[in-house]
């Protein structure tokens, strides 16, 4: 089974100008382009365009998507991978809902607020290119360093 470009981009939520260079990149070729220069996409095609699409949600740049793809033969255990990253990121957004409800019941109720309640689910790694920028790679890494480095005791207090 094939679809055409237009149908890949529509059930993607992209469009075709985003396919066409993720094409050029060497990402997602098509699986065949017509006579008439249609591209068409196969089951093939769309597992790795799921997968680009998944890399580009976890925060990686379309160089560092090449990378993976070239290194990655194995496309069930690449989507593992991914899966298992899903859940994590599906963990830490339930950590954050549960986060922001009790701190709304603590609000009405009028209760002390607690900050390692209310800061649950929060990753500071998101912003590594923010403070990169702002105050260079070496503040970044040494800030990461010590937050990894202390245990889970010592970020709770």
């Amino acid at each position: 089974m094939e679809w055409s470009i237009q149908q890949i981009a529509r059930l993607a939520g992209t469009t075709s100008r985003t396919l066409r260079h993720y094409d050029e990149l060497g990402l997602v070729p098509p699986s065949r382009v017509g006579d008439n220069g249609y591209r068409y996409y196969d089951q093939q095609a769309l597992v790795r365009l799921q997968r680009v699409l998944l890399l580009r949600e976890l925060g990686l740049g379309l160089p560092e998507i090449g990378a993976v793809l070239a290194r990655a033969v194995d496309e069930q255990s690449a989507l593992t991978t991914h899966l298992s990253l899903l859940r994590q990121e599906q963990d830490r957004l339930a950590r954050q809902v549960a986060a922001v409800e009790r701190t709304m019941n603590a609000l009405r109720g009028g209760e002390t607020l607690m900050a390692e309640t209310m800061l649950d689910g929060f990753d500071h790694t998101q912003y590594k290119q923010e403070v990169e920028k702002r105050w260079g790679k070496d503040a970044y890494a040494r800030s990461d360093a010590w937050w990894r480095g202390m245990s889970e005791a010592e970020r709770q207090d």
